[in-house]
């Protein structure tokens, strides 16, 4: 685990950095109410409303966890020209470079949420229509702003297209600064010679075709795919087994878990990314930057819903695990 001094110079230098989050965008919305019957029409709950809300997801919530934690995450993305857009708008206001489409509709995601249980997830959901002339708004835009890391939130739902992470990739070798994947395998072949690539347990199953049963496993995969897509480095995170990293002439690792509840991984990937990246833009190690990484997941499981975490909540953490 890393110490407290040094988390203290990492962090310290957060609010300096700018990073471009590039993705798909959701628009979360979570319905929380109370249960205490059963419809007399069918064998399902009812739901008695206490408290609706929205939250940015996908990329715009990779966004928001660098906005949280003091830096700025500059969002770029497709929604459609409708409501939720507009929601959307309200919860990122700034550092916002999101298109708005006619031709495409905002992504919604709603959990109706009970005694902190998830009851049913109703997702309407069109995937993206990226044509020529959104695709050359985007090159426009990226070549306006000031960044100092590349992250790219792909949710497989049609944001990315090769054009567009060929411009990504061309941007970060321009300005020598990472661009770092968070993968859905639709989209595999788009991300060679990336700086670094995160993928979770299933993905990094799909990419190898090979069972991740053990840590020792866990090592052989975190190398094979770091190799693959010729990165930097490569992770796999792993849920309660902790997080793998593979980098490039160095010995392969795994910090484990710490987490004391699970209630919700939604969004725990996210969370990953987005600090892990920012750690390593303030000039952490990847040991070091994943074991922010890591302590940053253990907190946002034991929230409901996509959340974000503070610097003083991963103190807190890390201390706690100091002790141990």
């Amino acid at each position: 685990m890393i110490k407290l001094k040094r988390f203290e110079e990492i962090c310290s230098k957060f609010n300096k950095k700018r990073i471009l989050v590039f993705g798909d965008i959701i628009l979360d919305r979570y319905i929380f109410g109370q249960v205490s019957r059963i419809s007399p029409e069918a064998p399902v709950p009812v739901v008695k409303i206490t408290k609706e809300e929205y939250r940015p997801g996908g990329a715009g919530n990779v966004a928001a966890n660098i906005d949280k934690l003091g830096a700025q995450g500059i969002l770029m993305g497709v929604c459609g020209d409708d409501e939720y857009f507009r929601e959307l708008v309200k919860l990122k206001e700034s550092n916002n470079f999101v298109i708005n489409s006619g031709i495409n509709k905002t992504l919604l995601k709603t959990r109706v949420i009970s005694q902190r249980q998830q009851i049913v997830r109703i997702d309407r959901e069109e995937r993206f229509n990226i044509v020529p002339e959104i695709e050359k708004e985007f090159i426009n835009r990226l070549k306006k702003l000031n960044i100092d890391a590349i992250i790219v939130s792909d949710y497989a739902k049609g944001t990315l297209t090769k054009v567009l992470m060929e411009a990504l990739k061309n941007r970060a070798k321009i300005s020598n600064i990472p661009i770092i994947v968070d993968p859905k395998p639709p989209n595999f072949d788009l991300y060679y010679n990336v700086y670094g690539i995160t993928p979770n347990l299933k993905e990094a199953e799909k990419i190898t075709n090979k069972k991740i049963e053990n840590t020792n496993d866990s090592f052989k995969t975190a190398r094979i795919i770091q190799r693959k897509f010729k990165t930097k480095f490569s992770l796999i995170t792993r849920g309660d087994m902790g997080i793998t990293a593979a980098e490039k002439g160095k010995k392969a690792f795994n910090i484990s878990a710490f987490s004391q509840e699970v209630f919700d991984v939604t969004g725990a990937g996210d969370t990953v990314v987005s600090i892990l990246t920012l750690s390593l833009v303030a000039g952490a190690s990847l040991r070091e930057a994943v074991s922010l990484a890591n302590a940053a997941a253990s907190i946002v499981i034991e929230k409901i819903g996509a959340s974000q975490v503070t610097i003083e909540e991963i103190r807190n953490r890390i201390k706690l695990h100091l002790k141990r």
